[in-house]
């Protein structure tokens, strides 16, 4: 029988299954258009393994010596290139393309390639300085190596430590998230260096004739590198000295595979990743995190670009989706929005493209400034559109009956009308100086007490016959100046535009804050939703009440400055209800339950109305 059945070769075997299976790969990504350095040095790494770890089977399950040592030459033929073929897919990978030279490779093969003459001739025993059979179950044959070895294997060494040196040196300049990558191409070189160097040593578990634990190291091997393939995608990932220049940029920098998975990032780009809960090689795709950001549109826009790609890790078309993508709202460091506005570019490698690198530019400031400036020149184009029309109703007014006065047809009291609208455009104006007063930002806040506030405000007000019924309590933290002009406002909001039926108006606590009240005609409910909103209202009246929609500008601007919220709607009785919260309260306060008459006076809530 020429054969016999071990279970001591069945890691060789499933070596050489996993390395035919990785060099299979490789070849069909290169075939497929992917001529990259990486793939084709992985292909013959990937081969030559096959050849080494099977042979090393054959050996071991043929019973004849002769046989055996013929197996024994035949293996060491890939075996001699697999460290300089190691080396070199190093170089491709760290980007050091001038070690890839034709020269530079056959330097490097030259030695392994002599060794391999000398296998096969063995002159003088310069390789193969013994031969003993060992019998037993099963039949093992030990070669005693001759000096030509031992200087190949020191020569070999020389290859597996520069190599490891190389990519150490680099990954210390890239950064963190290249270390499991290195860590398994550190675990492909050296598990056979760690096997040889403990069988010459004798070391346990080394010692065993019936065993050669250093073949059957390149099972730990294969697995490592078809982890590296699997796990990092290999050949979608940029050299590790490309991406140096992505340790140091300033902005996240996120590498994606085409089908826009996250495979690597820079250190602001982990950080980013972490706000939302996500990692490099997770197969999180960053659409998913990102409202509103598109693959889809960058790979358009990199079709009608019409751009030549180039060569690997470069890129082909124009900066970012056309450098026109809007800023992202993402979760910030402090809770609030931040902005970042993504720029994308293919990643092109081998004439085709592998993948995505995206550069978030942080524009958080630059973001709310212009959300600010659009929100104040909304504010201004209402305020403006309320000026004209209000200034124009009493203007209007007083030519009308100023040329009514002049020709003598108009009323005994036209120019008395005149005066009136006269008063009124001052009004208008008084206010207009105001709100560009309290355009600016408030005072500083104190402890005001709000009902004592409410029945000073009353007091400056012409309210006729009106009450004003006071029923909040404590006190809030607020600018009493500009908090008593909102009470002002308001009450001559209610008393001017609430109609002849306006008699009563109260000031009244609600959840989280308080409400100004009338008994009147209320407003427009459709009209009331609109000054909800900044400005007030289409047409710029008091949401149809007669007047001018100033005084509730001027609210809105000091309620917001103070950071609280201002409704305008309806009251569950009828009657116009204005409501602020979002108010801090700081304990004390009034009385409730006082009602104030129209000169001021404070009266039972149970008393008569004036």
């Amino acid at each position: 029988m020429s054969w016999q059945a071990t279970v001591l070769a069945t890691p060789m075997l499933f070596a050489a299954v996993v390395a035919f299976a990785l060099a299979g790969y490789a070849a069909a990504t290169f075939r497929g258009g992917r001529r990259d350095p990486t793939v084709a040095l992985l292909f013959w790494i990937a081969f030559a393994a096959a050849g080494w770890t099977g042979l090393s089977a054959l050996k071991l399950l043929h019973v004849d010596p002769a046989t055996k040592l013929l197996f024994y030459r035949a293996l060491h033929v890939p075996a001699a290139v697999l460290p300089a073929l190691m080396f070199l897919f190093i170089a491709a990978y760290t980007d050091r393309t001038r070690w890839l030279s034709l020269r530079a490779v056959a330097g490097v093969l030259f030695v392994p390639a002599v060794f391999v003459a000398l296998v096969v001739t063995d002159p003088g025993g310069a390789v193969v300085a013994g031969v003993r059979v060992i019998e037993g179950d099963p039949v093992v044959l030990r070669v005693e190596d001759g000096p030509g070895f031992a200087l190949f294997m020191l020569y070999s060494l020389g290859f597996v430590l520069a190599g490891l040196g190389t990519a150490v040196w680099e990954v210390r300049r890239v950064g963190r998230p290249y270390y499991p990558q290195v860590a398994l191409i550190s675990v492909a070189l050296l598990a056979p260096l760690v096997a040889a160097a403990g069988t010459a040593a004798e070391v346990p578990p080394f010692v065993d004739d019936r065993m050669n634990l250093v073949p059957t190291a390149g099972a730990v091997s294969t697995v490592a590198i078809a982890a590296l393939l699997g796990r990092y995608r290999l050949f979608d990932l940029p050299p590790l000295a490309y991406v140096t220049a992505m340790k140091y940029s300033p902005d996240p920098l996120l590498v994606l595979d085409d089908d826009g998975a996250i495979v690597h990032a820079n250190e602001r780009g982990g950080a980013f990743l972490d706000r939302l809960g996500a990692s490099p090689g997770s197969d999180v795709r960053l659409s998913a995190l990102l409202d509103g950001f598109s693959l889809d549109d960058a790979a358009r826009i990199e079709t009608q670009s019409g751009d030549d790609s180039t060569d690997a890790g470069e890129s082909g078309g124009r900066n970012g989706t056309g450098g026109s993508c809007d800023p992202l709202a993402v979760p910030g460091p402090a809770g609030e929005p931040a902005y970042y506005r993504p720029f994308v570019e293919p990643l092109v490698r081998g004439g085709r493209r592998a993948g995505w690198v995206v550069v978030l530019r942080d524009e958080t400031v630059q973001e709310r400034r212009r959300r600010e400036l659009e929100r104040q020149n909304e504010r201004m184009e209402a305020f403006s559109a309320t000026v004209s029309h209000d200034l124009r109703n009493p203007l209007g007014v007083a030519q009308g009956y100023l040329e009514l006065a002049e020709t003598g047809d108009g009323p005994p009291d036209a120019l008395e009308k005149v005066r009136a609208a006269h008063d009124r455009m001052e009004t208008i104006i008084t206010q207009l100086l105001l709100l560009a007063r309290e355009g600016r930002p408030i005072g500083d806040l104190q402890s005001v007490d709000l009902g004592a506030l409410a029945r000073t405000a009353w007091s400056h007000v012409e309210t006729g016959d009106a009450t004003l019924t006071v029923t909040v309590e404590g006190a809030i933290r607020a600018d009493p100046g500009t908090l008593q002009h909102v009470f002002e406002n308001l009450f001559r909001n209610a008393i001017e535009h609430g109609g002849d039926e306006v008699s009563a108006v109260a000031v009244s606590p609600i959840d989280g804050g308080f409400a100004v009240s009338d008994d009147g005609v209320g407003v427009d409910v459709s009209e009331a939703e609109a000054l909800d909103g900044d400005g007030d209202g289409s047409d710029g009246d008091e949401s149809g009440r007669d007047g001018t929609g100033i005084g509730l500008t001027i609210v809105r601007t000091v309620v917001e400055a103070h950071g609280w919220a201002f409704r305008m709607t309806n009251g569950p009785d009828g009657g116009a209800r204005a409501e602020i919260t979002g108010v801090e309260a700081v304990g004390g306060g009034a009385d409730a339950g006082d009602e104030t008459g129209s000169d001021g006076s404070e009266k039972s809530a149970a008393g008569d109305r004036r």
